[in-house]
């Protein structure tokens, strides 16, 4: 740094001294327009780093060259030319063109600068992608039975399966779209990337026995964390309303209240829950109705990489959508309906959960961690936090919730308690009438 005779130090010389590694290394400060794919932030990963870390392959270039994930990268030069025998020499080159053209476009998508060089980058890239293309190929004929065997094992099939959705772990969708464009202009035999996206990482965990059907699929995806998301929330109606969540009593004190837990068979997606007030309870005398307050919720799987994928997703809403937290704020509703593992049981008998690896307790401890560090916009589920809450604090809700509990929990209970209603009133009139023959 240069200093001045006088001791003065001149302002060019400190930006010189600080910044010159930032300028050496020609690095953006500012993300990009297009950025899409970023690091989990610390916070969030110190909850569960396995849930961030891939686990045997490395996509794209902020895991790239791990020794520990140095046997798939043999997996991919296999793929590579194995996908030689789907297209031409020529097609080839024109991959390799597309990606040459695009090259500072897919750099911008990582908030983080990668230092590989162009060479290394567009060999990077190529490979992963064609890999991930060759994949979903194998996968697709399997299923329809040309192959015989998957591409993989189980164990290791699931973990790919799981690895290609981390954060940090994507290629920007557009550049797999155009490469399998270029590799099968105008192709018939086989289905859309989309399709093959959705089949690839379709699971049973949220129930998604309807997420082929994309006719009205109109979302701009940026990888397959962004589909995962999208799939999980794309049917959903935003509601108009959008505020901050008032304290929520769990399931149970709820239950005590009057609200009765009911699975939502007809919920558009995972998100789509619903607080119904104006259904009555079926008595057998028109005269006697009571009111049922449902608070309705899509079933929902639970196995041991839940709490992965639903961790995958939240970190990506964190980074990239922080003004539309959709399924933060589902984890935070359900969160707050879960205590512990009582409150799970209520779901559970609602058929609203289903275990298939732990217990109550272990799903409770879930969704009471997952909302650890996790910043929440403004909630989509206000007006339903306002509404249970509101019907918790009157005290009629709970004494008619003990009524129905105790005097028409059932068609005999409730028709033997009507006729002693009866019964005392005629006995009432009996007596009145007494009395007045006798004055």
């Amino acid at each position: 740094m240069e200093v001045e005779r006088n001791d003065l130090i001149r302002f060019d010389s400190l930006k010189v001294h600080k910044e010159w590694l930032i300028d050496e290394e020609q690095e953006n400060l500012e993300p990009q327009p297009e950025c899409c794919i970023y690091r989990v932030p610390k916070a969030l990963r110190k909850a569960n780093e396995e849930a961030y870390t891939p686990q045997v392959i490395s996509i794209g270039p902020l895991h790239y060259g791990k020794k520990e994930l140095a046997y798939m990268e043999k997996q991919k030069i296999r793929f590579r030319r194995e996908f030689s025998k789907r297209i031409t020499p020529e097609i080839w080159q024109e991959m390799v063109g597309f990606l040459q053209h695009h090259e500072q476009h897919i750099r911008h998508c990582y908030e983080e600068t990668s230092n590989l060089k162009k060479l290394e980058f567009i060999t990077m890239i190529l490979y992963d992608a064609v890999f991930i293309i060759e994949l979903f190929l194998r996968s697709f004929e399997w299923r329809i039975r040309i192959r015989s065997l998957p591409p993989y094992k189980p164990l290791l099939r699931t973990t790919i399966r799981y690895d290609l959705l981390l954060l940090e772990n994507q290629l920007p969708y557009f550049v797999l779209e155009e490469l399998y464009e270029i590799a099968f202009p105008n192709n018939t035999n086989n289905p859309s990337l989309l399709i093959l996206s959705c089949q690839y990482f379709r699971d049973s965990l949220f129930n998604e026995d309807n997420i082929l059907n994309l006719s009205n699929f109109e979302a701009e995806v940026k990888h397959f964390t962004d589909l995962k998301r999208h799939l999980l929330t794309y049917t959903y109606l935003r509601p108009q309303s959008r505020g901050v969540t008032p304290d929520l009593p769990c399931a149970i004190k709820l239950q005590e209240s009057g609200v009765k837990f009911k699975q939502r068979v007809q919920g558009k997606c995972l998100i789509d829950i619903n607080f119904d007030k104006k259904k009555t309870l079926g008595i057998p005398f028109s005269w006697l109705k009571l009111k049922v307050h449902e608070l309705q919720i899509p079933p929902i799987n639970i196995y041991d990489q839940t709490e992965s994928v639903f961790r995958k997703l939240m970190a990506l809403e964190q980074c990239h959508y922080p003004h539309e937290t959709l399924v933060c704020n589902y984890i935070n509703l359900v969160d707050a309906l879960i205590n512990n593992e009582e409150d799970v049981n209520l779901l559970v008998e609602a058929g609203i959960i289903s275990i298939h690896g732990g217990n109550n307790a272990k799903v409770a401890n879930l969704f009471n961690k997952l909302g650890d560090y996790i910043l929440l916009d403004r909630s989509c589920y206000c007006d339903i936090f306002r509404d249970l809450k509101a019907h918790y604090d009157n005290p009629w809700n709970h004494a008619m919730a003990t009524l129905k509990r105790v005097y028409f929990n059932n068609l005999w209970r409730s028709t033997g308690t009507v006729a002693a209603i009866l019964l005392l009133v005629l006995t009432l009139v009996q007596a009145i009438c007494s009395i007045l023959q006798v004055v």
